[in-house]
């Protein structure tokens, strides 16, 4: 497998990750965004030295799932040299 060079986050995933940290600074506490925010960047260091590291879908084989917390899941698809992430689950908030 090919080294990641770059993690591209889609408009779709971007405006969850705002959605996400408003959510979290009104109904939680700063702590959480955070915490997420911490979480995130877990997330692209692992995936860029494992980019297989998380379970691909069975339904749709080409795409994987990340559960960063146990509220929220990046769902995301690996192509050469590059991670592109698709969308964030959060299965706290209704979206």
């Amino acid at each position: 497998m090919p080294k990641i060079k770059k993690i591209i986050w889609s408009l779709e995933s971007s405006t969850k990750i705002t959605s996400i940290k408003k959510y979290l600074y009104e109904e939680w506490s700063e702590n959480e965004v955070k915490y997420f925010i911490k979480r995130l960047q877990h997330f692209e260091k692992l995936v860029t030295h494992y980019p297989k590291i998380y379970p691909a879908s069975k339904k749709f084989p080409c795409l994987r799932r990340a559960v960063i917390t146990k509220h929220q899941s990046v769902i995301y698809e690996l192509d050469q040299e590059i991670i592109r992430v698709h969308t964030i689950l959060n299965h706290k908030q209704n979206q």
